[in-house]
């Protein structure tokens, strides 16, 4: 009795241990949001490119796809464990490392996804600068106070009423999906004036003449290209599965090179997998703009860990914005 005793404590140590081996996870969640800044997901999607590279490690996977309007969501789906890997924007990454930060399911950025402007177009012709906002405009981005739109929006308030007046424009705000946003400001009568939109929303709206650019994030990011969006995951989820984890680095560093080698590729797998309605020349044209860049770094993120640290909507802010990435993101970590 002692000795079968001590063998099944010995074979739960050996289980518990840190080398033990552990079968990996057999599905893996995916999460994005729409528009063209997410084609590396949809490419990684229809080529099933985790499933490819996870196969070279061994492992027989299946994927599964989600798509969400904005970070916020998408932070309480990965906290609760109900995907594995999402989209997020600067300010959600920040937001979710700090609250997660030495937990077992601390989140931290995988990889950047795109470098990619972000534009405030108004369709009222008296509005000419921030300070023509009246208190009947309402202003639509993705999602209120957290998004990218929403903080750089706060940047923006900041250097032209004062520091002090950084949330002077966020009682104007609303959230809403780029496409829905985009029918607001194509369809007449709506009480949104103003949309903090993505391509290709902000291009489609733009060749309507009585919509105008007010203000891009190239002009507050100028010096440091900001990453559209970037990956996160959990590190409970990378040290419990390290090959399917480098399968979907792979994926996704694949995804971005076909995407690079070949445009129109790459748009026609976008609307195949998006549904949304345009031509494949429509995106193309959308891709043109050189300051559309599809590549995994990682930019921008120092500038608003300042911006949110300073305003105090960032209660924990890291001792190094670098510190938030896995190895893979390419950024030296406390460096």
């Amino acid at each position: 009795m002692l000795r079968r005793l001590t063998i099944i404590v010995a074979i739960a140590v050996w289980f518990a241990s840190p080398g033990a081996a552990r079968a990996e996870a057999n599905v893996v969640r995916v999460a994005k949001q729409f528009g063209v800044g997410y084609m590396q997901y949809m490419v990684m999607q229809e080529l099933k490119l985790i499933e490819k590279h996870a196969k070279a490690a061994g492992l027989d996977i299946t994927t599964e796809w989600a798509t969400f309007r904005s970070s916020d969501v998408m932070n309480d789906a990965l906290i609760s464990g109900s995907v594995d890997f999402v989209s997020l924007g600067i300010p959600g990454i920040i937001t979710i490392n700090s609250k997660t930060r030495g937990t077992a399911n601390e989140v931290k950025g995988v990889m950047g996804l795109n470098a990619a402007p972000l534009m405030l177009l108004v369709r009222d012709p008296a509005i000419k600068s921030l300070k023509d906002f009246k208190e009947n405009h309402r202003i639509a981005l993705p999602a209120v106070k957290v998004s990218n739109q929403a903080i750089i929006l706060q940047m923006a308030a900041a250097k032209e009423f004062g520091e002090a007046k950084w949330s002077a424009l966020d009682h104007l705000t609303v959230s809403m999906s780029h496409p829905d946003a985009t029918a607001a400001m194509l369809g007449g009568q709506s009480e949104i004036t103003a949309n903090f939109s993505s391509a290709p929303f902000q291009y489609r709206q733009l060749k309507d003449p009585k919509i105008k650019r007010l203000l891009s994030s190239n002009e507050l990011f100028a010096d440091d290209p900001m990453s559209f969006n970037v990956v996160g995951a959990t590190s409970k989820f990378r040290s419990e599965n390290p090959k399917l984890f480098a399968a979907f680095v792979a994926g996704m560093k694949e995804a971005t090179e076909v995407i690079n080698a070949d445009k129109r590729k790459g748009a026609e797998i976008y609307l195949k997998v998006s549904g949304e309605k345009a031509t494949v020349d429509d995106i193309l044209e959308v891709l043109k703009d050189p300051d559309i860049q599809y590549n995994n770094r990682v930019g921008g993120i120092r500038k608003f860990v300042e911006f949110m640290g300073k305003t105090g909507t960032l209660k924990n802010p890291p001792a190094d914005w670098r510190d938030m990435f896995f190895p893979e993101a390419g950024v030296k970590a406390g460096g």
